[in-house]
């Protein structure tokens, strides 16, 4: 589920809160962002009652679990005119996927019962956005997927001569990364959840990088990334992309395992 786009100014519209039923007014409220359902991580961090202050433990889970900025969580940077040279505030608006995660990783009572919840408001939430299904989702993805390509090779053309740098990021011009996948499939599957489906399947390893057979059958292609951190030690990161095929094979997986 992407988050990309969202700003200060985005539409929201509360839809469940954390507690003891549906019924029951607590803390973490779910918030419908530009159609995206998003939970506040300050919040949620309050209400799991975390022995971390705020700041370092959303970053350490942010790092620890490779969430994604855009992708797994929107970042919203607010100024605190009545500090002055007071730092800025940061506010992370999550999707429910690593909320879910987020609240299971801490393993305690509070954690299980914030996971369960926003299981329920997932359910809910796809009951009002149904996916397509069969031939039709295929048909779709299909095209969506072309049209991701047909716009990355544009892109490319535009870039030139700063071509060799998209090659050299994304290692391939005709491979998508897997949170661009969920997206073109949908189904409920965020970048975080169709990880771990195709790792419980045998497809990835559990570093998600993909076993040869897969490989060689033209699902994935693997890349090295490399990245600065903030003292400018560089860093190799393996990255997996999916080529056409491997949606295709993504999403008869999915069908097969729903049937």
């Amino acid at each position: 589920m992407r988050l990309t786009g969202l700003t200060t100014q985005a539409s929201t519209k509360s839809l469940f809160f954390l507690g003891v039923d549906m019924e029951t007014t607590d803390l973490v409220p779910v918030v419908e962002r530009d159609g995206i359902p998003t939970v506040n991580a300050r919040e949620l961090h309050a209400y799991l009652e975390v022995g971390k202050d705020f700041s370092n433990w959303i970053k350490d889970r942010v790092e620890k679990y490779g969430f994604q900025d855009g992708v797994d969580y929107a970042l919203e940077v607010f100024a605190n005119p009545g500090e002055k040279g007071g730092r800025p505030s940061k506010e992370y608006y999550i999707s429910i996927d690593m909320a879910k995660e987020l609240a299971m990783v801490e393993n305690n009572e509070k954690g299980r019962q914030a996971r369960r919840y926003f299981i329920e408001v997932e359910k809910r939430f796809r009951t009002e956005h149904k996916p397509l299904s069969g031939d039709a989702l295929i048909a779709a993805a299909l095209i969506e997927a072309k049209t991701v390509l047909d716009r990355q090779a544009k892109q490319i053309e535009a870039m030139k001569p700063a071509a060799q740098f998209y090659a050299d990021v994304t290692g391939s011009r005709s491979a998508i990364e897997m949170s661009q996948v969920a997206k073109i499939i949908g189904m409920g599957y965020g970048r975080n959840s169709l990880f771990q489906l195709l790792r419980q399947h045998n497809v990835l390893r559990q570093n998600n990088e993909p076993y040869q057979k897969f490989i060689d059958a033209g699902w994935f292609r693997v890349i090295e990334q490399k990245w600065q951190d903030d003292k400018g030690e560089t860093h190799i990161n393996i990255k997996t992309l999916v080529y056409q095929r491997g949606i295709e094979g993504i999403i008869d997986l999915i069908r097969k395992i729903s049937s």
